[in-house]
């Protein structure tokens, strides 16, 4: 017997970097970027309907080393463990849902 999690109870960690809100010491308005909220409550409502999908939510501005990093020029960013999913656009979400079933 393993203690080790088998690949079926593997945690898919959905990161998203929006542009507004609390953003270091300011705060950005919902206006510059009505795309970032409509990604975070997509991400969301589509990871409330999946076992195993974790969110999270990094803003931009406090994470640009690690957005960009990883590909991420243009908020909101989608990354799907670590891979930049969608940028600059609200994702498709049958697109988002079969990213996220392909990749657990």
């Amino acid at each position: 017997m393993t203690d080790a999690p088998s690949a079926a109870d593997a945690t898919t960690v959905v990161t998203v970097y929006p542009m507004t809100g609390r953003q270091l010491f300011f705060n950005v308005p919902h206006a510059i970027c009505e795309e970032c909220d409509l990604t975070v409550r997509l991400v969301q409502r589509v990871a409330d309907d999946l076992p195993n999908v974790e969110v999270r939510i990094k803003p931009w501005f406090n994470n640009v080393f690690d957005a960009l990093r990883r590909g991420g020029w243009h908020p909101p960013v989608v990354t799907i463990d670590g891979k930049v999913t969608t940028q600059g656009v609200v994702p498709d979400e049958d697109g988002l849902r079969r990213a996220l079933a392909n990749d657990g």
